[in-house]
Formats: C-alpha cells, structure tokens, sequence
C-alpha cells in the first residue's frame, strides 16, 4: 500500500497543483475535579483528546475533487486481548471466562468523499462525511475557538454518516444543501436500524461570504443567519429480523454568527422531537449555546462560551449547563499568512447537571501545530 502511494505520488499523471497533503498534530492536556462524585471518580488528569489530523485532498480531473480525512487519537474502545476458561471450583468443567482488555483506536476516518462540480456554484458530493446539520458542524476541526464542540452538540447533532450532498453556493452569500445518508452513522452493517436520513440546510450572508471559522476574524463586518432541519423516519428490527418499533426523529436548528475586527460571536438553538410506535411517548429535547472570541493584535484571543440544554423534557427532564473560558494564544502571530499554525489554548471547562446535582470543574491546555 506503501509504495502503490508513493507511484501515484510520483506519477507524472500527478501535476503537483492537482493534490494537497496537510495536517496537525495537537496534545491535549486536562484536570477535572468532581466534588459530589463517589471518591475513584472525583479528580481525573492526565492527556486526554489528543489527536492528529491527516488532510489528503486535491482535483486530479476537471470537475472532479476528493477528499480524504483520517483522525487519530480521538476515540478509544476496550478491545478483548485474551480469554481464557476458569474452573473456579476445581471439578473439571469450565464455569466462566476471563478476558483481558486493551485499549484500541476506534473509527479513525472523518471524511472519505468524491464531488462533482458540473457549475461553479453546485456541486454534489458522494461518501462519508460530517451531516452539515448545524453552522459549527460545518466549522473545520482546526478553526473552532474551543478545542472541542459546544456540550449541546452530543444531544441533537448526528454522527458521521454515508451518503450524498448537493450543495449550492452563490458567491457566499447564499449556501444550501440538501442530503441523504443512511441514517445508521458509520456502522451500517451491523446496525439494526433502518431508515434513510434527510437533511436540508441554508446559510445567508447578507453582507457577503461568511466562513465558518471561528477564530481569528478578519475583514469587514459580516453577518450570518442559518437554519438546519433533519427528518429521521427509521425502523428498528428484532433479532429474527422482523419489524420491532418504528421511529420519527426530527431535528432543527438555528443560527446567528457575526465577526467584526478580531470580534466573532454567535449562538444556535437546537431543537428535537422523538416519537416511536412502541410507547407513543414524545421524547423532546431544546438546548442552545452561544460564544465569543475577541483576536487581539499582540497574538491573544479570550474567548468565552456558554451552554445549556433539556432532554427528555416531556417526561423526565434532565437539565444540564455548561460554562467554559479561555485565551487561545498565537506564538507567530507577526505573520498574518501562517499565525494560526501554531495555537496554544488554555481553559476552564465547568459542567452542572443540575436534575442530577452534579458539579464539574476542569482546566484543561492544548497545543495546535499545523502542517
């Protein structure tokens, strides 16, 4: 595999402004303390969320693009190493087994994708990508103003998924996108939920193209508005592979960002609604945060961002907030073309669930290089 890559590295069919290889690698550092959690569980430090990003993207053919985005480091599972039986009792006959475990690399692959852009502002792309669902969903790993997405984000935003985009892009001032995708995230052969996944999400920016980069704004002062919806209508099967439950999930969300003079700011509203055939039992849940980074010309950006959410709230709620500050700081920060390559963060990460009193409070460090 090695050197089938270098041939087409290599290759002469290859021209050097047809393909990009970039990067970052960025350790991570956190301490939590939990005060009302049973004494193993109150304090927490050590690396943690540390990962490394590899970018292999390029247009070997016109209209045609591709990307791939492999990310290490992020998620680990306890894989099973060992088994052996134990005859506790001596009698000849097995009566359990022990396992060892070790922890794994999970699912290392954010995007594998192929577009086609027949039109200079259309284009449809085909694969495994991120569901644009919200505006930070669509914000790249590299440019959040915190190290990770805002709490809420694990509620109402859906996983990685396999399927198709068409996306349409007037001079930045108005983006949309409509989408399927299988609706079983990434594991689609072992899932036993079936249903396809819809998507639609529109962007305007009234004032002219919006990115959404979060940190380090620049330029004059731009305004953007957004709004995302998914339907879900999916099927949960038994065992033997006969209709169990079926499911309507619907989700929506609603955005505003703004950036003016080192200043960015924005909030979104989520909202989602769960129904089955089962119980008949709406599950709903409504969560928004918002922040606000202010890029200072000696290289420091504070930043600050709040959350919160309610899940299950036609039942049993669950209430929980979040509250995190920080700078974000920019050792080359003299040379505008490549400042954000290197980014040391540090924050205070604070997490109160309040239906279950629970308190948390971290601090935690990151250092960014990109490559």
């Amino acid at each position: 595999m090695i050197q089938l890559l270098s041939l087409l590295l290599c290759s002469q069919a290859w021209a050097e402004d047809s393909w990009q290889l970039d990067g970052y690698v960025s350790p991570a550092f956190a301490a939590t303390l939990r005060p009302n959690a049973v004494p193993q569980d109150q304090f927490d430090f050590g690396m943690t969320d540390s990962r490394v990003g590899l970018s292999f993207h390029g247009a070997p053919l016109e209209h045609w693009s591709f990307k791939a985005y492999l990310l290490v480091g992020v998620d680990t599972i306890q894989a099973i190493t060992a088994a052996e039986p134990v005859d506790s009792d001596n009698n000849g006959s097995m009566d359990s087994i022990a396992t060892s475990t070790s922890a794994a690399m999970a699912d290392i692959v954010r995007e594998t994708s192929v577009s086609f852009e027949p039109a200079e502002s259309f284009d449809i792309r085909l694969g495994r990508m991120p569901i644009p669902f919200t505006s930070q969903a669509q914000s790249p790993d590299t440019m959040l103003l915190f190290p990770s997405r805002a709490g809420p984000n694990s509620v109402f935003v859906a996983d990685d998924d396999l399927g198709g985009l068409a996306e349409l892009n007037l001079d930045g001032v108005f983006l949309g996108s409509v989408g399927l995708f299988n609706g079983t995230g990434t594991g689609v052969s072992s899932s036993e939920d079936l249903g396809v996944l819809y998507m639609a999400r529109v962007d305007i920016n009234p004032l002219g193209s919006f990115g959404f980069d979060e940190s380090r704004p620049s330029g004059p002062f731009r305004l953007g508005l957004g709004a995302g919806a998914i339907f879900h209508p999916y099927t949960s099967y038994d065992s033997a592979g006969y209709k169990d439950v079926v499911f309507t999930d619907i989700r929506c969300s609603l955005s505003l960002r703004l950036a003016v003079a080192g200043l960015s700011t924005g909030a979104e509203l989520l909202r989602r609604f769960q129904q089955d055939s089962l119980t008949s039992r709406p599950v709903e849940a409504t969560g928004a945060f918002g922040w606000a980074g202010w890029y200072l010309p000696m290289g420091l950006e504070p930043m600050l961002r709040l959350g919160w959410v309610v899940e299950d709230q036609s039942f049993a709620p669950l209430q929980t907030r979040w509250a995190e500050a920080g700078v974000n700081i920019y050792p080359r920060h003299a040379d505008e073309t490549r400042a954000e390559s290197v980014k040391f963060t540090l924050q205070y990460n604070g997490e109160y669930r309040i239906t279950e009193r629970d308190i948390a409070h971290g601090i935690g460090s990151q250092l960014q290089l990109l490559w």
